[in-house]
């Protein structure tokens, strides 16, 4: 560790964390969930923009619905958003007597065909619903070797916490920017995690999302070919009474090599999936903020 993060700025993070290690270790994972929706009602005032975030978002999403029912469906997403935060303390710190605790009913069964495969590599489609970070551990626990690639954070206490504690049930942890890595892990036939689905500003093209345009990676399709992976859009969600979760893979994706038309069936697939469970996906990210030459901002 770089004794950097020693120094006195970072030391209410560490106690925060040395606290939060204690709580997920100690309390019941039920109560723990209700601990994260009460600190989410408390701070929802100080929250306002993200919540109008999501109003704007669900009202492009479902045009149909009325003011009263997107600001309902916004609201449950908070809730969900809320438990995320004691979701990803759960991944990081909880022993694994106590992760193993935790109900999952899965689907698994084509990641199961492709990743026991020794002449297959699988590259997981995941997105960003809540609950990906212990959905994350759960698979990074039980199929290996596994590696995911994420989005470097700004805070180097927190990146040094976050990667650091993935690498405790995962392979190994990619930035997003090293992409010849990420290469060399998928021809050695390694399974990999990755979530494309956030405002890039690089390798993307202009494709509808809930029938607005969004920036959308063309990567997908470019790595399945250079290290002849097979695809799969997974995706995971939170069971209702805090009775734990189900992980749902799907079939392969077959892409066309136009990266507009790929990205155009990446998009539909996120579409459909995210309206069996609309409140459980992240939409408190600005998804539309980057726009086509001449057109205003959503934000």
């Amino acid at each position: 560790m770089d004794k950097s993060l020693l120094k006195p700025k970072y030391w209410g993070l560490w106690i925060i964390i040395w606290i939060a290690k204690i709580l997920v270790n100690t309390l019941p994972y039920s109560v723990l969930m209700r601990i994260a929706l009460g600190i989410g009602f408390l701070a929802k005032p100080l929250l306002k923009k993200r919540q109008q975030i999501a109003i704007t978002n669900l009202k492009i999403a479902f045009p149909d619905k009325s003011d009263q029912e997107i600001e309902k469906l916004a609201n449950e997403s908070y809730k969900s958003a809320s438990m995320a935060g004691f979701e990803s303390l759960i991944s990081w710190f909880m022993s694994k007597k106590n992760f193993n605790k935790i109900p999952f009913d899965n689907d698994l069964k084509t990641f199961d065909q492709i990743h026991y495969d020794k002449d297959k590599t699988l590259l997981v489609l995941g997105f960003h619903f809540h609950c990906l970070e212990i959905a994350g551990r759960y698979i990074g626990e039980h199929y290996s070797p596994f590696t995911v690639m994420y989005q470097y954070h700004k805070n180097p206490l927190m990146e040094h916490i976050i990667t650091s504690s993935r690498k405790k049930y995962v392979t190994e942890c990619f930035q997003r920017k090293n992409i010849i890595s990420v290469i060399k892990s998928l021809k050695r036939k390694v399974s990999m995690w990755y979530a494309p689905d956030q405002d890039f500003k690089e390798h993307v093209v202009f494709a509808p999302f809930f029938g607005k345009l969004c920036t959308t990676l063309t990567v997908t399709p470019w790595l399945a070919k250079k290290t002849g992976s097979t695809v799969i859009p997974a995706y995971y969600i939170r069971k209702p009474n805090f009775s734990g979760y189900s992980i749902i893979t799907g079939d392969p994706i077959t892409f066309t090599g136009d990266d507009f038309e790929d990205a155009k069936l990446t998009n539909k697939i996120l579409e459909d999936i995210i309206k069996k469970h609309p409140e459980q996906y992240l939409w408190q990210h600005r998804r539309y903020k980057t726009r086509p030459p001449g057109e205003e901002k959503i934000y």
